[in-house]
């Protein structure tokens, strides 16, 4: 009991020291409360989801990664256009292929991709250009379906941007008594404009507002760069996917999305969430800043999403509740490797872990009526001569 209750107060510096590896289980997940969140760790679950948004026309699922022999940062699965052969993508080790995020009904595409290496010898830097200027031609289809290129490191704040502006954020939050509270409370919104918290989420809407635009009026794909793909690409992927397709303003199609662009997309939740305490360089609340994006949509258009500001709250709380491995791992192979051992509590079988997106290990029924709007009013699908009419509109 004693050596229990060491092992828990101390501050983790190992991945299966956590709470969360205590907590698993060897017997299989209760799958009921997210049986509609598609997990997109199957070939299937990308190939309907280019079903759906009719985006199997130009792009396919591959399976090069099966075994992490391409890259241990890029999910078993993925989407690519037509074009890129499996040699190229183990060629450059996924780095510099652009990659499917989700297609619009015009058949413009959002797309993501990694910066190459900044640091190569001439000959090399000049096969990489040559090869993705052959894959940008592919893409971009005159005059329709230009292809626009957009490079977030040097458009939107950094990480370190974004870490400072949050921490100045919740020293507003944290006043020891009641002389400092009215002290800051007459320059209240002085302060909160100086956090600069505000002003990043406003340039992140822009910019994801900027991006719909292209897809939808200009009908110009989009190929988002940064140099692991993995944070504001995230983002900014995510919210217009929330502007534009309906499906992922329901709760399930929400957390479709949050699977498919940030957990199987790699988002590096150990490194960011700092939940092993060990750097605090990597820190950064990108995630939540995604969060509170989405919270401002709410709130400017409540009938258009399912859910609540309280399901928004509640999932940036399941951010850090050890019991959930939903957002505790840098990628799918860290979550993968690290499940293959043999239970805590059973030591026989691998780990079993809880997804966040079974809100009844959390809340009961009556709880989990608070995450659903009752005021949500569903998208009507437009019949096909509707839709004919609106393209010549």
């Amino acid at each position: 009991i004693v050596s229990g209750i060491i092992h828990h107060s101390q501050t983790p510096k190992l991945l299966k020291r956590l709470f969360l590896f205590s907590y698993a289980s060897a017997a299989p997940n209760n799958t009921e409360g997210r049986n509609q969140t598609v997990m997109f760790d199957a070939l299937e679950d990308w190939r309907d989801e280019l079903e759906r948004t009719k985006g199997n026309v130009k792009y396919k699922a591959v399976t090069t990664n099966e075994g992490y022999r391409v890259s241990e940062k890029l999910p078993l699965y993925f989407v690519v256009p037509i074009c890129v052969s499996e040699e190229s993508i183990l060629k450059y080790e996924g780095r510099g292929i652009p990659i499917w995020c989700w297609s619009c009904h015009n058949g413009a595409a959002l797309l993501k991709m990694s910066a190459l290496p900044k640091e190569q010898d001439d000959s090399t830097s000049q096969t990489q250009k040559a090869f993705l200027d052959g894959i940008y031609k592919t893409i971009s289809k005159a005059p329709y379906e230009l292809l626009k290129t957009d490079d977030l490191s040097s458009s939107l704040p950094s990480l370190q941007d974004i870490q400072t502006a949050y921490t100045r954020f919740k020293q507003l939050f944290l006043i020891d008594n009641s002389t400092d509270f009215w002290a800051t409370d007459v320059k209240w919104f002085s302060l909160l404009e100086s956090t600069n918290w505000l002003e990043i989420i406003r340039r992140v809407l822009k910019k994801a507002i900027e991006v719909a635009e292209c897809l939808e009026r200009q009908h110009t794909n989009v190929l988002l760069i940064e140099e692991s793909a993995t944070d504001l690409c995230c983002v900014i992927s995510t919210l217009v996917q929330v502007m534009m397709d309906s499906y992922s303003r329901t709760k399930s199609g929400f957390q479709s999305l949050i699977q498919k662009e940030w957990v199987i997309g790699g988002h590096p939740f150990l490194d960011r969430c700092n939940h092993l305490h060990k750097s605090d360089k990597e820190e950064a609340p990108v995630f939540l800043l995604l969060l509170n994006c989405v919270w401002q949509l709410v709130q400017q258009y409540p009938p258009a999403f399912e859910f609540t500001e309280t399901y928004l709250t509640v999932l940036s709380d399941s951010l850090y509740v050890p019991i959930f491995s939903t957002f505790f791992f840098n990628s799918q192979h860290q979550k993968d490797t690290n499940t293959s051992g043999e239970s805590l509590k059973t030591q026989s079988g691998p780990f079993r872990f809880f997804t966040v997106w079974d809100w009844s290990v959390q809340f009961d029924s009556k709880a989990q009526a608070f995450l659903n709007n009752p005021l949500y009013a569903e998208k009507p699908k437009p019949d096909k001569s509707q839709r004919k009419t609106t393209r010549f509109k």
